[in-house]
This record gives C-alpha cells, structure tokens and sequence, in this order.
C-alpha cells in the first residue's frame, strides 16, 4: 500500500494484486522500523541479510552495499547505499545496524506484498521498543539509493527512497515523511499504470505501531486496525498527477482497509487511455464515471472520495473495482 489517496492510487492506477503494487500503507510502517535500538538481528528463517562498506557509530549507519533475501532465495532486495541516523540517545552500533535492517525488510514486504510469519515476533519486539522511542520524542531517517527489490521474474527499481520518522512527547503520535523516485517495473502486471514517484507526509499513534510491524511482515491477514492521517499525498506518472488529503485505518490485509478524503487528478484522460490500453475495461468504465461527477478546479478533476469493501465512492457515487 492505502489511505484515501493511496487506495484511489491503486485501483485508478490499475487493480494491482497485492504482490504487485506498491502499498503505501505498508510503506508507512517501514518508517516506524528505526525508531530505538533493536532488540536482536531477525531469526534466520526471516530472512538473510549481508552488507559490504559498513560504517557505523552509535547514531549512524551507512552501507556500500545491501543484500536481504528470504531463506528460500525467492525475493530479495539489494541496495547500492544506504544511511541510517537517529538523535536517539543509548543507542549503540549495533543496535542502529539492527533498526537499519529492521526498516529494509519492511521495505521487502512492503513492495512485494510477501510475508513471513517467521518475522512477526521479531518485528513485533522491535515495534514495542520502537513505540517507547517515538512516546519520548527521538527523531530518525533512513535513505536508500539505487535499491531494487526482485521476486520470481518480477523487478521494482527504486533510484531513491527517504524516509524521516518523528515523535511527540506530548500526543504521543508519530508524524512520517516518506518519498520515492525513480520507480520502474519489470514483468509486473499493468506496470504502465504504476507511478514512477510518489510523495507522503502522515501521522499514525506510536501505540499502534507494533502490531502492524508484526502483520506488515509476517501475518497480513491479522493486522489490527491503525488510524493514520494524511496531511499530503501525490503521485506521478509521465502527465497524469495523483494528490490529495485524509484519514484512513489501516491494516496489512488491503480487503479490511478503509479511507476517506480529498482527491485530485491531473491528466486524467490519459489515464483513463492508459487504464484502456491495458485492457482494464471495468476499471476505465468506473473512471469515466468518475470524471463524470468530478468537480473541475484549477485543471484538475476533483473529488471528495471515500473507499471501503472495495467499492471506491466519489461525491457520493459509488463505483466497484473489484
């Protein structure tokens, strides 16, 4: 993964399944994975992780080279470079080695839509930790350069991802930004409908971290609800231009996802040329529907747009893409 604008982005950009989109409500949770030290490297049977040109000191990190794959050798991501830095005090070298490595598997689970119950526990320790870091205001951020994740015959390139991960002592909540650039497809099914850039700034309880952590990249199907908030979202892809604001909850199971909020699409006939050229007529008929009981402000189509159950609502119309 969505939130409002990131559920609209998956199904107006193609009704991608889950291995193959990029979900940005699991996104989301890869910035909550560098928040404190981490309790321990994962278990073997999560995953396999390797660095080359690994400078470290107790709040920084940076690796020449990264590789994660899942035991079986299925899926994996590789990185060029990656930096982790964190204000955290108490930290050691290898405990932000571990936050580091915590948030690139969340990254591998978030881009293939793969899970291992094998990380859960985990996963679910470090979110515990992690939800203490964030109640106590520490401030963090991870970037990777140059990444590409591969499962099977299919390719995600990454040119660049940055995360920043913020607390508050007071509300207890975590305020995120998160960016991606450079994306591109490789034998993935509508791949010309995916974004090649996309651009978030939310807001989620610190308390809800942990367990989502846990579902995000082992058990999706028991993820509890998480309530996040989106100050802004946009998305890209050649002309057609995604944004807009809202409120959703979460889960690691898209089907029990749910959002609402304010929508805007630039270009949207070419999306919808594009959405037919890939031979997705069901979903190019609910967006002409859509275009339809748009609002249009200053060249966009807009609209107040709601998601639950699978059927995307817009100004008060529903429209199934399932």
């Amino acid at each position: 993964m969505f939130v409002a604008q990131g559920l609209c982005l998956r199904h107006l950009y193609a009704q991608m399944k889950a291995h193959t989109i990029l979900p940005l409500a699991s996104l989301m949770l890869v910035s909550a994975a560098f928040a404190r030290p981490a309790l321990a490297a994962p278990p073997a049977s999560c995953a396999v992780i390797s660095h080359g040109g690994t400078h470290v000191t107790d709040q920084n990190v940076s690796f020449d080279t990264t590789s994660i794959r899942t035991p079986d050798g299925s899926t994996s991501l590789t990185i060029k470079q990656m930096t982790y830095t964190t204000t955290a005090s108490g930290s050691t070298a290898d405990s932000v080695q571990d936050q580091a490595d915590a948030a690139s598997l969340l990254l591998v689970s978030a881009l293939t839509g793969r899970h291992n119950p094998a990380c859960s526990a985990w996963l679910n320790k470090q979110g515990q930790s992690i939800a203490s870091g964030l109640k106590a205001g520490n401030t963090y951020s991870i970037v990777w350069n140059k990444a590409a994740v591969t499962h099977a015959s299919a390719h995600v390139g990454i040119g660049s991802a940055s995360l920043k991960l913020a607390g508050d002592t007071a509300a207890h909540n975590a305020a995120a930004t998160l960016g991606m650039t450079g994306l591109t497809f490789q034998n993935i099914p509508n791949q010309d409908l995916l974004p090649t850039a996309a651009h978030a700034a939310f807001s989620l309880p610190a308390s809800e971290i942990p367990a989502l952590m846990a579902a995000v990249g082992g058990k999706a199907e028991q993820a509890p609800a998480v309530h996040v908030t989106i100050s802004n979202f946009d998305a890209q892809r050649d002309t057609v231009h995604l944004k807009g604001n809202g409120t959703a909850t979460l889960t690691g199971n898209v089907n029990a996802t749910s959002a609402s909020g304010h929508l805007e699409v630039v270009n949207i006939e070419t999306l919808i040329e594009k959405v037919r050229a890939a031979n997705q007529m069901k979903l190019a008929a609910g967006m002409v529907l859509a275009r339809l009981v748009s609002h249009a402000q200053n060249g966009a189509s807009v609209w107040d747009a709601t998601w639950s159950s699978g059927v995307l609502t817009v100004n008060g119309f529903p429209l199934p893409l399932k």
